[in-house]
């Protein structure tokens, strides 16, 4: 890797973004973070980093700051928790218009374009088994964001070496993401919720270690390529949700389906209910990643303390 190669990343201020940019930045890569506001500004000058004021409706900077770069890496999507009840299909116009302009800056360039998907777009496997980046997509899934990724890897044609990382529904690390969000609501509602039984295994990452395969994918990933960041796919959520419990001290509440929807709503439930058994071993076997973070049960018992 060239000392002076640059990184554009949009999400660069997020969680998983964040690590990524300390990261690069500690092998020797020049960073420049999308950011939407001072404080994001603040963020990434500390790390080191050049913030690049815009959000994903800046279009001409997506488009000149690609341009300029010799990696991008793509996090960032208007699809949130707090707008998750309108579906995707509701900001996908917004998305889609922000990478097209990322591809307008990389154009012939063959120059990577690092995507960001998830395992969840895929079905269970009947049979109980992990499932690879090349199993049936789910036909009822959580969200429809599954579409950005195949329009993504569908721009390779213009040029551009297009790779998607899927990441686990559980990225966790460093005190953040689902699982904080999860044991506050948790402790604030005074009791865990468990959905028939909670035996559904799901996949989990460490923060880092999902940071780190963004950056081999962007190194030495072939285009059209899609990798499972996962480190783990046996944890089921009622081991999860029973450490929790005993970490908060408060009770595990067990629901049926239909009671969790009446009491969380269908994407909640999905979420916490869903088998998701995606294996990293692609990832390993290809890139040579090496996943060295902790589990997410230690992560649990660690966020309590």
């Amino acid at each position: 890797m060239r000392k002076s190669q640059r990184i554009f990343m949009t999400g660069a201020t997020g969680y998983i973004g964040f690590v990524i940019t300390e990261l690069a930045i500690a092998e020797g890569y020049e960073v420049h973070g999308l950011s939407r506001s001072e404080s994001g500004d603040s963020k990434l000058l500390e790390a080191g980093a050049v913030p690049v004021r815009g959000d994903l409706t800046s279009l001409d900077v997506l488009r000149r700051e690609s341009s300029e770069a010799d990696i991008v890496l793509h996090l960032a999507t208007v699809y949130h928790i707090t707008n998750a009840s309108a579906g995707y299909d509701a900001v996908w116009p917004i998305d889609k218009a922000a990478v097209e302009a990322i591809a307008d800056g990389l154009e012939g360039s063959n120059k990577p374009l690092v995507v960001t998907g998830g395992t969840l777009f895929v079905s269970p496997d009947s049979d109980g088994g992990e499932t690879t980046e090349t199993s049936p997509e789910d036909p009822e899934p959580l969200n429809t964001r599954q579409q950005a990724e195949s329009h993504a890897l569908e721009l390779a044609m213009r040029g551009i070496r297009v790779v998607a990382i899927r990441l686990a529904p559980w990225v966790f690390g460093r005190g953040g993401s689902g699982v904080k969000i999860f044991m506050d609501i948790s402790k604030q509602a005074g009791e865990v919720t468990c959905v028939d039984g909670c035996k559904n295994r799901t996949t989990t990452v460490y923060v880092d270690d999902a940071a780190r395969l963004y950056l081999l994918a962007a190194q030495n990933a072939r285009s059209g390529e899609v990798f499972n960041a996962s480190s783990a796919t046996n944890v089921t959520f009622l081991e999860m949700w029973e450490t929790m419990a005993k970490s908060l001290n408060v009770p595990l509440k067990h629901l049926s389906t239909e009671e969790a929807v009446a009491k969380l709503g269908p994407f909640l439930t999905k979420f916490i209910s869903v088998e998701n058994r995606a294996t990293g071993a692609k990832a390993r076997d290809v890139l040579g990643w090496e996943p060295t973070g902790l589990g997410i049960l230690e992560e649990i018992q660690l966020t309590a303390s």
